[in-house]
């Protein structure tokens, strides 16, 4: 088993595939994936740490699994960005944590809530899942 890469944070987690093809079922492909890292990304145009995503447009259907240290700023992004109509939707990957402040003021009034059943299951640098999922997750659309 190779050693864990140090630049290798739970911000690098990715989502499983089948987490991801479940809403294309439902909103189609996704356009963009602003979080992510080239192996990782779930759209064909995506955005890295190279590029970050932050500064750039966000255009068409946006899957997003933010840096879950961070979201806050990901999160504003993302009503910035549907709210112009540059993006058409924005799907974002977010631990269950309703009693944040970011929570409150950037998902609760604005964004459509989906919690998930069950413990989402990131996959690692190896690209395969991680032990056991600490807390629950939700959808955010936006």
């Amino acid at each position: 088993m190779k050693a864990k890469p140090k630049w290798w944070t739970s911000d690098e987690w990715s989502t499983p595939p089948s987490l991801v093809a479940s809403l294309e079922s439902e909103f189609g492909h996704f356009d963009l994936d602003p979080a992510c890292r080239p192996e990782t990304a779930k759209a064909a145009k995506f955005y890295d740490r190279d590029v970050d995503g932050l500064t750039q447009p966000w255009t068409g259907k946006v899957f997003l699994n933010p840096p879950y240290s961070k979201p806050a700023p990901w999160l504003q992004k993302a009503i910035d960005e549907t709210s112009t109509g540059r993006a058409s939707l924005v799907v974002a990957l977010l631990p269950a944590s309703t009693d944040t402040e970011w929570f409150h003021k950037l998902v609760k009034d604005h964004a459509e809530i989906r919690f998930i059943k069950g413990r989402v299951r990131f996959h690692g640098w190896l690209g395969t899942p991680i032990g056991t999922p600490r807390q629950g997750n939700l959808f955010a659309i936006y």
